[in-house]
C-alpha cells in the first residue's frame, strides 16, 4: 500500500506511526510543516535503521508564517500555500491513502481534492476539533470575526468530513460530538493518541541535561511545549511568583507561541532563580529533558479543552513524571491522568488548584515517585506501536470497522517484545 501521511505539527508520535508502516513493508511519505516553528517536532532525519520505503519532507512555503503575529488574511493565505504544496507531493507520490492530521481546514480542502484526482482513499485524522479552536483564537480578536469565522470553518468541517473515506477520531468524545453533524458510524474509528516509547525514556534527575541549566539539585516543576492563548500561562506566573515567595523550587518553562511570549516579556516579575523560559530543546535530549522535572505540567483553558487534547501529556506519562493537569475534568488528557493514577488533575479557571497541586507535591516527594511509576507503567501498557498500527491498518485499506481502542491490558501489551515490565522511578 502507498500511504502518504501529511502532519502539519511535525509530532514525534504520528512519525513513529509512519516508521512502523514502512517497517510493515508499505511505502510511506511522510510530510510535514517545516516552517512551523510554534510546535515541537519529533526526530524528523531519516535513521539508519528506517525502512527504504519511507520518506519523510519537511515543507516550507515563501510566505512568513507566524499564525499569532500575522492577520487573519495573511494566515489563510499561508495555509493554502501550504495545502497546495502538500497537494503537490500527492500528484508525485500517486498513493494508495491519505491521513491528514492538525491541517487548517482550508489546506485540508486542497488536499483532499488532490486525493480524490488519484482516486485515494482519504483519511480524516480529527486532532481537533477545528472550527472549536478557531472560534476560541478569533474570540480574543473580535467577536464579531468569531461569529463569522466560526459558522464558515463549522461549516467547511462538516463537508470536510463527509467527503472523507474514513475519520479517525483520538477520544469517544469527538466522536460522539461528530455524530451529531451525521457523519455515518461506518466512517468513524476511535484510536487514542500515544507517545513513542523508545524515544521518551525515564531518567534519573540529575542527568547532563539538568546540570547544564542548573535544576539537577532543586526541586523542579517544568512546562514544555506549545503555549497558546488557550494554555493559560498566566497560571504559570501565578505558580512562579507562589515558588518565589516560597523559595524551595523553581518554575521551568520551554515553549514556543503566543503564550510564551507573553510570559517571556513578563518573566521580569520573577527572580530567574525561580522562574525561566527556555525555548525548545533538541528532539534527541527530551528524555533528559523531561527527566530534569519533579512534575510536569499541562495546562489547557476550559472553553477550548472540551475539543483538544495535549499531547505533551502522553508524552510527559512515558517520562515517568507526576503530573499536573490543569483542565476540564471531561478532557481525554484530565481522564487518562486519572485513570493511570499519574498526578493530580485542578480546575484551569484560576491559580488557586495549581498553586495547591504544586503545594502536595512539594510536602509529599513520595507521591511524585508513585505517580511517575504509575504513568510510566500506563504508558508501556497502552503505547505500543505494534498494536496502534495494527488499529490503523484497517481505516487505511478501507476494511471492515474495527472496535473503538481502549486501553490494552498488559497481556495484549506484552506482544511488544516483552518491553512492558515493571519500571522503577530512577534516582
Amino acid at each position: 500500500m502507498r500511504v502518504f501521511v501529511n502532519e502539519f505539527c511535525g509530532h514525534p508520535f504520528q512519525m513513529e506511526l509512519s516508521r512502523k508502516l514502512a517497517k510493515m513493508g508499505h511505502q510511506v511519505c511522510h510530510v510535514y510543516f517545516a516552517d512551523n516553528t510554534l510546535t515541537p517536532k519529533g526526530e524528523t532525519a531519516l535513521r539508519p535503521d528506517d525502512s527504504r520505503g519511507l520518506t519523510i519532507e519537511g515543507i516550507h512555503i515563501k510566505r512568513d508564517f507566524a499564525r499569532h503575529k500575522h492577520s487573519v488574511l495573511n494566515r489563510r493565505q499561508a495555509d493554502l500555500e501550504y495545502g497546495r504544496e502538500v497537494a503537490k507531493r500527492v500528484d508525485l507520490f500517486r498513493p494508495d491513502v491519505v491521513i491528514s492530521a492538525n491541517m487548517p481546514l482550508d489546506a485540508q480542502k486542497i488536499l483532499q481534492k488532490a486525493s480524490q484526482r488519484h482516486h485515494a482513499r482519504f483519511v480524516f485524522w480529527l486532532q481537533d476539533v477545528y472550527f472549536v479552536a478557531a472560534r476560541f483564537v478569533l474570540r480574543k480578536k473580535s467577536r464579531l470575526l468569531a461569529l463569522a469565522g466560526g459558522l464558515y470553518f463549522e461549516r467547511l468541517e462538516k463537508k470536510l468530513m463527509r467527503r472523507s473515506d474514513a475519520i479517525v477520531c483520538i477520544a469517544p468524545g469527538f466522536a460522539d460530538f461528530i455524530r451529531t453533524w451525521g457523519i455515518p458510524e461506518s466512517k468513524i474509528t476511535v484510536i487514542r493518541n500515544w507517545a513513542p516509547l523508545d524515544e521518551v525514556l525515564p531518567t534519573p534527575r540529575d542527568n547532563p541535561w539538568a546540570r547544564e541549566n542548573g535544576v539537577a539539585d532543586r526541586f523542579c516543576f517544568m512546562y514544555s511545549g506549545t503555549l497558546g492563548t488557550k494554555h493559560r500561562p498566566e497560571l504559570l506566573l501565578d505558580l512562579a511568583k507562589h515558588l518565589e515567595k516560597r523559595g524551595d523550587a523553581r518554575l521551568l518553562v520551554i515553549a514556543a507561541g503566543p503564550g510564551a511570549d507573553w510570559l517571556r516579556e513578563r518573566s521580569h516579575k520573577v527572580s530567574p532563580e525561580f522562574l525561566t523560559v527556555l525555548p525548545f530543546q533538541p528532539y534527541e535530549r527530551i528524555s533528559e529533558v523531561l527527566g530534569s522535572a519533579d512534575v510536569l505540567i499541562a495546562l489547557l483553558d476550559s472553553e477550548a479543552g472540551a475539543f483538544a487534547v495535549p499531547s505533551k501529556t502522553l508524552a510527559y506519562l512515558c517520562a515517568g513524571r507526576a503530573l499536573i493537569v490543569a483542565a476540564p475534568a471531561a478532557n481525554e488528557a484530565a481522564q487518562v491522568v486519572e485513570q493511570a493514577q499519574a498526578g493530580l488533575v485542578v480546575s484551569p479557571d484560576g491559580p488557586a488548584g495549581l498553586i495547591a497541586a504544586a503545594d502536595r507535591f512539594l510536602a509529599d516527594r513520595a507521591l511524585c515517585a508513585r505517580f511517575g511509576t504509575n504513568g510510566r507503567q500506563y504508558a508501556e501498557q497502552n503505547f505500543s506501536i505494534d498494536v496502534i498500527a495494527a488499529r490503523f491498518l484497517p481505516v487505511l485499506s478501507g476494511q471492515a470497522q474495527q472496535p473503538e481502542m481502549q486501553p490494552v491490558d498488559l497481556a495484549l501489551a506484552n506482544v511488544d517484545n516483552g518491553r512492558n515490565q515493571t519500571w522503577k522511578h530512577p534516582a
